[in-house]
């Protein structure tokens, strides 16, 4: 699962930790019942400043290169 927030720049660490408690009964429920289950939260910041678990998420999804720059391009 992966989770956008557009917090302030100053706020990347603490919306980061939010979001991973805010799904973590949700995966625990998932995993409890056979699933593979992982959060990614993702942090662009309000003025389009990408965080580093943005950085990390291309690579994650398999994609690589050329495209994973344009990917946080876009999502930037």
């Amino acid at each position: 699962m992966v989770e956008l927030t557009v917090p302030y720049e100053s706020r990347m660490e603490e919306a980061h930790a939010f979001k991973e408690g805010k799904y973590l009964d949700l995966t625990k429920e998932l995993q409890k019942n056979g699933y593979e289950a992982k959060v990614m939260p993702v942090e662009i910041g309000a003025r389009g400043f990408a965080g580093s678990s943005a950085h990390g998420l291309p690579s994650k999804l398999f994609i690589c290169g050329n495209k994973s720059t344009k990917a946080l391009r876009l999502l930037a």
